[in-house]
């Protein structure tokens, strides 16, 4: 049993991370699955936004603009940018590979509204990752020839608890 204590209290320690590269490959993927030319896109310049506060810190993550995770609750904010791609997603289509991450994939919420002078799509859904079951709330906006991709990741029971951390940063996010 001992074993298995250590192998379930790493897999708690890099969960997150898991689940932020999953998402992200799938945000950033969305040209492949609905056939369009794979982006030759870049990573966005001059966006202003403030770190999620204590106690989140930056996690490394090099599929994502900024990582950070809450090392208490494992849950984690990021944002992803793809700019001057030569494909053209739309919010749709960026929402649901986003999404795709989670099997068992249940949306409870999807609503289009204005955010950033532009019309943006922000979902919230939850399902399983590698049979843990999680939560998710994704905002995509495409703006001056880029895509952004903010998220909040947690596991389903402690998903609320960061929350209002997450709206936070949207309320300070910034494209250009």
């Amino acid at each position: 049993m001992k074993g298995f204590d250590i192998m379930k209290r790493h897999r708690d320690k890099y969960f997150p991370l898991l689940l932020l590269i999953l998402a992200s490959m799938f945000a950033l993927s969305a040209c492949v699955s609905v056939s369009l030319p794979k982006s030759q896109g870049k990573k966005a310049s001059d966006v202003v936004f403030a770190a999620p506060p204590s106690p989140f810190r930056a996690l490394p993550a090099p599929q994502a603009d900024q990582a950070w995770v809450n090392d208490g609750t494992g849950n984690t904010i990021s944002f992803m940018s793809d700019c001057a791609g030569k494909a053209d997603p739309s919010l749709e289509q960026l929402q649901a590979e986003s999404l795709n991450a989670m099997s068992q994939l249940k949306v409870l919420s999807d609503e289009r509204r204005p955010y950033n002078a532009r019309l943006a799509a922000v979902s919230l859904a939850e399902g399983e990752v590698d049979g843990i079951a999680v939560k998710m709330k994704v905002l995509t906006l495409k703006k001056n020839d880029c895509n952004y991709t903010l998220s909040y990741t947690g596991v389903r029971a402690g998903f609320d608890r960061d929350l209002a951390a997450f709206e936070r940063f949207v309320q300070g996010f910034k494209a250009p």
